[in-house]
């Protein structure tokens, strides 16, 4: 690599100067849901008090901005083998970040980037909840630049003359095609979307709300006048399966578009994206869980998704999407060389277990509880004839029962040499996989009302998650625990 490069990027510098602007939609974007209260003196008649009031807030934004951009100041320290940030006007503050806790760096492109040609660059590291750098604006070039000394930083020291033919060398992975998308797109992801538009209909509601709009009286009197025939029915859940398959399909495409891996030395370069394109660094040591999707759509295609988690200072929370990697649509070999990538051996022979036909009976019981509370209920206060209510109940302890006992059959835990794996699920079938010593801590427990059965429940806590087993045998549980400890005493690897 160019000596030069070192040498710029050993300087404190500033992002591009139309990071400002940048940094002033960014903030527009955030607090859009703010301006929107500004519809309320509008609908008073005051417009011009809703003028001033924006005008105001877009000068205080825009001010805001460039003070983040002027007193934004980075660059690497090789000396001390740290990433510096200097930022804040009032509130001065020096990051420094050494460079064995750089976890990932990702370089984004949204649709604001693209208009100004610049890209974004997200460093993460084990030791924050969120991003640890936000660089909003960059040129292509320092971009380009700082994803070559990013890999030099992920070696254990930075041999630069050593790795100067290596740093040209790629080797193309795999790459998921349209076609392949829009398979993903139309057979996952159902029961997230309608939940996002279940969430979506509440906040519009709760705007309605703030705004003191009566729309109840209306909806009420709709409803009561229209006669919800069964054909109604029907179009209304095609209705919204047409919108969910629609939604899934578009936001597949557009996040996952030209889905292309390429290893890079001993990391595995990812880019995506069509508005936002992004570019993450997966480093196979940084890696905690590997999680393979796939349902009876996905079978029938010959598809399956992977989810990749790595090391989070939230360990045992595994909602912080940043420190995950989704690969939609693979194809069975894909899958299989993704794997040895990661973990560069076979998971071997496994020994088996299944859960208890307890867990079965106690899910389906939890299940069709509140179903049984409302029978009793509308006994003492009718509120819906009895036929209807016995159709009703007799469709949903049906399906309850459906699902507890796929969910029941699917579960099972496989232990091997080096791998712990719980499969489970009812639709999505996910397989999870664990190093044996990348595991922190496991929790052993028997309520009181399992010890006859010698049953008992076993939590296991990674840097990138935690997985729990229950209602398995007892004395198997402490086996695997014992098993793995020494596994883990004994290893000579590192967790991360």
């Amino acid at each position: 690599m160019n000596n030069i490069i070192f040498e710029n990027f050993s300087k404190l510098q500033r992002q591009s100067a139309v990071g400002s602007i940048i940094l002033f939609f960014e903030s527009i974007r955030k607090n859009s849901y703010n301006f929107l209260f500004l519809l309320y003196p509008i609908l008073k008649g005051n417009f011009e008090t809703s003028i001033l009031i924006l005008t105001a807030g877009l000068i205080i934004l825009a001010i805001s901005a460039y003070i983040k951009y002027y007193y934004f100041k980075y660059k690497f320290d090789f000396k001390k083998d740290e990433f510096v940030v200097k930022k804040g006007l009032f509130r001065k503050t020096k990051l420094s970040i050494p460079f064995e806790k750089i976890q990932q760096i990702n370089i984004n492109q949204r649709l604001i980037h693209k208009i100004f040609k610049l890209y974004e660059i997200q460093m993460d590291t084990a030791g924050t909840n969120s991003t640890e750098v936000d660089i909003k604006a960059v040129s292509k070039k320092i971009a380009d630049d700082f994803k070559l000394i990013a890999e030099e930083i992920k070696k254990s020291s930075l041999l630069i003359s050593q790795t100067k033919k290596k740093l040209g060398q790629e080797t193309k992975s795999f790459e998921i095609d349209l076609i392949t998308l829009v398979k993903t797109g139309l057979t996952t992801r159902y029961f997230e979307t309608l939940t996002l538009i279940g969430g979506f209909i509440f906040i519009a509601l709760q705007f309605l709300d703030d705004l003191k709009i009566d729309y109840t009286s209306g909806v009420t009197s709709w409803v009561k006048n229209k006669t919800f025939s069964f054909t109604i029915l029907i179009v209304l859940a095609t209705i919204t399966i047409i919108l969910v398959l629609s939604i899934n399909l578009v936001s597949t495409i557009v996040k996952y578009y030209k889905y292309k891996a390429i290893r890079r030395l001993k990391n595995l370069e990812i880019n995506f994206g069509l508005i936002q394109t992004k570019s993450v660094l997966l480093s196979p040591a940084k890696v905690q869980q590997f999680h393979v999707t796939q349902n009876w759509l996905q079978k029938l295609m010959k598809i399956v998704d992977i989810n990749i988690s790595q090391a989070s200072s939230d360990g045992i929370n595994m909602s912080k999407n940043k420190n995950k990697l989704h690969v939609p649509g693979c194809s069975y070999s894909q899958k299989e060389e993704l794997f040895d990538f990661v973990y560069e051996n076979f998971v071997g022979k496994t020994m088996s277990m299944r859960p208890n036909i307890r867990k079965f009976y106690i899910n389906l019981f939890l299940s069709v509880t509140p179903c049984l509370l409302l029978a009793i209920i509308n006994l003492e206060f009718p509120f819906i004839d009895y036929i209807n209510l016995s159709a009703i109940a007799g469709l949903f302890i049906a399906l309850s029962t459906l699902i507890c006992w796929r969910s029941f059959k699917n579960n099972q835990l496989f232990i091997s040499s080096d791998f712990i794996i719980l499969k489970s699920g009812f639709w999505d079938i996910k397989t999870r996989y664990i190093q044996c010593h990348k595991i922190q801590s496991i929790v052993l427990t028997q309520p009181v009302w399992y010890k006859n059965s010698n049953l008992g429940n076993m939590l296991v806590l990674t840097a990138g998650g935690k997985i729990r087993f229950q209602t398995f045998n007892f004395d198997k549980l402490k086996t695997i625990l014992n098993n793995i400890a020494y596994r883990v005493e004994i290893s000579k690897k590192k967790w991360m």
